[in-house]
């Protein structure tokens, strides 16, 4: 039963990566997923991309693939892998969020992953500049993102990427 399941969720991840559009920057991400050993799986939250630490799952919400655009796909993903990249960095998180229903996360966990989304963007030399990124978040959430990012990672951005490390 155990490897059913696995061969389903290898299944479904090859499909998902073969809804997204063929666009280099997505491959990039799509490409540092694998490197993270991190899989997709379908969100059956309407309209909600998650990512679930236990399994290492990016939940995408099908329906984005076709119905968004280019950049609100790099920027959701790159948001995802984010908490992925931090949840790698701090694993006490995962206790802290354990019994969290996903609409209860705390605001420090989102800033958290759009700051590191935002570093692995710029690692992976993907061409978005924070003002854009910045304009794809909410208020009030976008402005602690780019005072976070101004105050703490420009420094860092500046010189050749190093890894996601534990700072950001």
């Amino acid at each position: 039963m155990k490897n059913k399941r696995l061969a389903d969720r290898r299944t479904e991840d090859q499909h998902l990566r073969q809804l997204f559009p063929d666009n280099p920057h997505l491959q990039k991400l799509l490409a540092k997923c694998t490197a993270m050993q991190v899989s997709l799986s379908r969100s059956l939250v309407p309209e909600q991309w998650l990512y679930h630490p236990g399994r290492r799952t990016i939940m995408v919400w099908e329906p984005d693939l076709t119905e968004q655009s280019l950049s609100f796909l790099v920027v959701i993903l790159a948001h995802e892998l984010g908490h992925a990249a931090d949840f790698d960095a701090h694993p006490n998180k995962r206790r802290m969020i354990k019994h969290l229903h996903w609409a209860s996360a705390p605001p420090s966990l989102e800033k958290a992953a759009f700051v590191r989304g935002f570093r692995l963007l710029m690692e992976l030399s993907i061409p978005v500049s924070l003002d854009d990124y910045i304009m794809m978040i909410e208020p009030p959430m976008a402005e602690k993102v780019r005072a976070e990012i101004e105050e703490n990672l420009l420094c860092c951005l500046l010189r050749p990427a190093a890894g996601l490390g534990k700072n950001a």
